[in-house]
């Protein structure tokens, strides 16, 4: 009774916080997908390329700047969350990131014209990340969800949209797109600084050396995950053409609405993750099993649904984009790439996991054999058979760096989550909105219309479906997140 109890208490706070991160997250993604439609249909194919590798190069840059610091704060504040011992974490954070982000642009604006119109943004990136990561690592939510999930990508549509309208060339594009982290950056401060105050200088529950001793490794880590997620990117740019380019970043934008459900999860478990190791119980592995795997079905059921019903009918998908970005191409790419997404989210939040037990070094090695695997297999491929290249490359990356992570965690704490439930939550989407979607497409063709209104009636009856199975899968658990979070929304 115990174990179960602490089971449910455990659900219900990922659930609430993994509720308001998927809202937001909705909303930035929605966002993101209407910048890139709207740039797509305003310029030119080959402007549209090299807007698209230059904000790559920006967020790879980004988490080089990051130096690994969201991981490290979301370790170490649980420890000791006393405000003045949260500023001096902060401050042991933050001299080497602002310095790093300095750095960067001075290299980036030097060695890479076509950065320079928003590299100058790179250091109030940097401390906007800082700054919501300390925010976050307190298991508070809210202002991540606002402030870098509706806020900044709303800005960021509304500048690029105006600066279209006044008919700016490329730079102007970036100079409007980087100009949102002004925005971003003075209300992130705002959130931290109402959370910790001003208050007197105190001492970090941990010093710099141990601080940096368990980010260091991370911090390397994260710039060979985003680099594996945007530098395929910028590869076709330089390997073939900006055109393509922008056909590649076209075919794989979908990606994007799948792991917002990852990333609305995996943040959430990552302190919850924290709690329950930290907490010696005997059941803390049975715990730790049952929250990853119902995690991990949440996650499936979120995020499954966008893939297979690309997957149905790739063209139709691409057909928002305009005629442009239709050719074959570009359908393989959407099919690679969805396949491979289909891969990942069923691995669950395993490189959350693999951090919270304190093993930022397996997880660094993961994340460097997949950056080694995907700028390798590009630069082999991609000269030979285009951008489909790049989404096979992209995809080994990611399966190789999963499985990785899966091997470690069941030799390390034997995980086991329970695969009766992810096998359910995976079959669910597959018969309800991937078979449906497709054997339409085959029947009738599918135009880009026709094929979201297929879809949105797809997911209706997935929807009831899947509400009928609630409680098997814990979604009833999941929806009483969103309750909670109107009613703590003051806390939060």
């Amino acid at each position: 009774m115990k174990e179960l109890d602490g089971e449910r208490r455990h659900l219900r706070a990922v659930a609430r916080g993994s509720a308001a991160t998927l809202a937001g997250a909705v909303l930035s993604t929605i966002a993101g997908f209407g910048l890139v439609l709207v740039v797509t249909r305003s310029v030119a194919p080959d402007t549209a390329g090299r807007f698209f590798a230059a904000t790559a190069v920006f967020l790879v840059a980004l988490a080089a700047a990051g130096l690994g610091t969201d991981t490290g704060l979301a370790r170490f504040v649980l420890r000791d969350d006393r405000p003045d011992a949260v500023r001096a974490l902060v401050r042991t954070a933050a001299l080497p990131v602002l310095l790093t982000a300095f750095a960067l642009a001075l290299a980036l604006g030097t060695w890479w014209p076509d950065t320079r119109a928003l590299v100058w943004a790179l250091p109030l990136a940097a401390a906007t990340d800082l700054c919501l990561a300390a925010v976050r690592a307190h298991a508070l939510f809210r202002a991540t969800v606002v402030v870098d999930r509706i806020v900044r990508p709303a800005v960021q549509i509304l500048f690029v949209a105006v600066a279209l309208v006044a008919g700016l060339p490329g730079a102007g594009l970036a100079t409007a797109w980087a100009a949102a982290y002004v925005v971003s950056a003075l209300l992130a401060l705002r959130s931290l600084r109402v959370l910790v105050g001003k208050g007197q200088r105190g001492a970090a529950v941990v010093g710099p050396r141990e601080y940096w001793r368990f980010t260091g490794p991370r911090a390397v880590a994260r710039i060979a995950q985003v680099g594996v997620q945007r530098l395929d990117i910028v590869l076709v740019a330089w390997l073939l053409s900006p055109t393509d380019a922008a056909v590649y970043t076209v075919a794989t934008r979908f990606v994007v609405f799948g792991q917002l459900a990852n990333q609305a999860v995996s943040s959430v478990v990552q302190p919850r993750f924290t709690m329950i190791l930290a907490s010696e119980d005997d059941d803390a592995p049975g715990l730790v099993d049952r929250v990853f795997g119902v995690s991990t079905c949440w996650s499936v059921l979120l995020a499954w649904p966008v893939y297979l019903a690309v997957a149905a009918a790739p063209a139709a998908y691409l057909g928002w984009f305009g005629s442009s970005y239709t050719r074959g191409e570009a359908v393989v790419v959407a099919v690679v790439m969805a396949g491979g997404m289909l891969v990942a989210v069923a691995s669950g939040p395993v490189d959350t996991l693999l951090l919270m037990t304190g093993r930022s070094g397996l997880s660094l090695a993961n994340t460097l054999a997949a950056l080694a695997l995907d700028v390798g297999l590009c630069l082999l491929l991609v000269p030979r058979i285009g951008i489909a290249g790049a989404a096979i490359a992209w995809v080994v990356a990611v399966v190789v760096r999963c499985v990785l992570a899966v091997v470690q965690l069941r030799a390390d704490i034997g995980l086991r989550p329970p695969v009766a439930d992810l096998a359910l939550a995976a079959a669910l989407p597959v018969a309800c909105v991937g078979l449906p979607v497709a054997l339409l497409g085959v029947l009738t063709g599918l135009t880009p219309a026709t094929w979201l209104a297929a879809v949105a009636v797809a997911g209706l009856g997935y929807g009831a479906v899947v509400w009928r199975l609630r409680r098997r899968l814990a979604v009833d658990v999941f929806v009483t997140g969103f309750r909670s979070r109107r009613r703590l929304a003051v806390a939060a």
